[in-house]
């Protein structure tokens, strides 16, 4: 029942996560167009480098770690406090390399956007929201993020008004992520306690967060790289088209990988105390759910992108359907890699394979962009971030082949891709004939939500020979 609870806890804040974007990106767009956008994607994506080097690896280690010793409460506050010491070093250091490249090495022209967008490296300071993640106190974290994410709404649109006011939007981006880190404190006593605090084994916890930070940067180098090499080897509107198109396939891909949020302490836990058929049984019904989503929603955003884009983007973003229709796949790769990856490598201490996976990915991503983002631009990007993230799937299941019956997995959830394929099909034929128009957009999601819906619950019947609804209640309450 607990999987449930937080499960429908972490969704309904997805599905936040994924409405509010559907306000402010054609405003934004529309503000601060191809230029603005590409501004802001650019400098954030740099800042990110150092969030990322300061961090080192402490979010998933931590994550892991305190979902390992939850139940025993000395060892869980000793836990906290050591690593949490860990990420205070090392994000000073990495403040302090930021301050020196803001000064030193950026353009003048871009040295207030850094400046402002550094609040998110004092926000990665505070950060602790992986002590709620391990303890699957996801009620803290979502009422924190829905209050933080309104107010960030609202600020928008009050007070970004034009492109001159490209800097307040990010420090609004930036305080809000601040705001919300620091609410996590006001729990911290209650939740963990301040008295006999004991701070050891700060090398051992760096060391083992490490060894989890290299597969970290690798991840990033195929998120942030792309931007960057935009940046450099075309001009930050390419990086605008290239954000604006991740952004909307990413907010999908929220939706998709809400249960792996939930599911990755829980597997920690279950790792910890050595029963493995448990594991895999976890794993089998994540990787059900997760296809369950992320199938449709592939082929849902392939079927309306031509339509959607003209009025969500706005004309500045002519051309964008062409990258969404290409990036539309990475949803699918990185929920089978959510599964494989993070809920599976990571909880079994098998971080030299996981970083392995990400470092093949990381390799393509790097080779494939030195080869197509000169001659195709953002177009380039999309492919390449697609080779990299089917690269890094593929990579986790030759690994695990002995552990899990990938084709059985694979067996288990074919039934929704002639469901997904139906749903495409009366998608395209709303678009044809009616248009790029929202009423279009409305009508597809909701029609080919319908149809997908009601060929899922015939198809489930007549392969398994049982209902649905009853399958995934059972499978939630495990």
């Amino acid at each position: 029942m607990k999987v449930l609870k937080n499960f429908l806890y972490n969704l309904s804040y997805q599905i936040l996560v994924l409405i509010l974007p559907l306000i402010t990106v054609p405003y934004v767009s529309n503000i601060l167009g191809a230029k603005g956008v590409g501004d802001y994607a650019f400098t954030f994506a740099n800042v990110q480098y150092f969030v990322l080097f300061g961090m080192v690896g402490v979010t998933l280690y931590g994550n892991r770690q305190i979902a390992y010793v939850r139940d025993n409460k000395e060892k869980l506050k000793n836990t906290f406090y050591s690593i949490y010491s860990v990420q205070v070093i090392t994000m000073l250091i990495s403040g302090g390399l930021f301050l020196l490249f803001a000064f030193t090495f950026t353009d003048e022209g871009y040295r207030n956007l850094y400046l402002v967008q550094g609040i998110n490296i004092l926000a990665a300071l505070i950060d602790i929201s992986w002590l709620f993640m391990g303890l699957e106190q996801f009620k803290k974290t979502v009422l924190r993020n829905t209050i933080v994410k309104l107010l960030s709404l609202a600020s928008i649109f009050i007070f970004v008004k034009n492109i001159d006011d490209l800097v307040i939007y990010i420090l609004i981006l930036a305080l809000s992520n601040l705001l919300g880190n620091l609410t996590f404190w006001l729990y911290v006593p209650k939740v963990i306690g301040i008295k006999n605090i004991r701070i050891k084994g700060l090398a051992g916890h760096l060391k083992a967060s490490i060894a989890l930070f290299i597969p970290q940067i690798a991840i990033q180098v195929y998120l942030l790289l792309s931007r960057t090499l935009l940046g450099v080897f075309t001009d930050t509107i390419q990086v605008g088209y290239y954000e604006n198109s991740q952004k909307l396939v990413r907010m999908a891909l929220t939706v998709a990988t809400a249960i792996g949020t939930v599911m990755m302490p829980k597997i920690a836990n279950t790792v910890a105390s050595g029963d493995m058929d448990k594991v895999k049984y976890y794993i089998k019904n994540s990787f059900f759910f997760m296809n369950f989503i992320s199938i449709p929603l592939t082929f849902g955003l392939l079927g309306i992108a031509k339509e959607l884009s003209p009025w969500f983007f706005g004309k500045e973003f002519e051309g964008i359907e062409k990258l969404i229709i290409i990036s539309c796949v990475i949803i699918l790769a990185i929920s089978w890699s959510n599964v494989f990856g993070t809920q599976l490598l990571v909880p079994l201490n098998k971080t030299k394979e996981f970083t392995l996976s990400v470092t093949a990915g990381a390799i393509v991503n790097l080779v494939f962009n030195l080869i197509l983002l000169k001659r195709m631009g953002s177009i380039g990007a999309c492919i390449t971030i697609v080779l990299a993230e089917i690269t890094v799937t593929s990579t986790e299941m030759y690994i695990l082949r002995k552990f899990l019956d990938i084709k059985e997995l694979i067996k288990s959830v074919i039934i929704f891709f002639p469901a997904a394929i139906i749903m495409f099909i009366i998608v395209r034929i709303i678009g044809v004939n009616m248009g790029a128009k929202i009423l279009t957009t409305i009508l597809q999601v909701s029609i080919g939500g319908l149809i997908y819906l009601l060929s899922v619950f015939i198809l489930f019947r007549i392969y398994h020979k049982q209902n649905l609804v009853g399958y995934l209640k059972e499978m939630l309450k495990s």
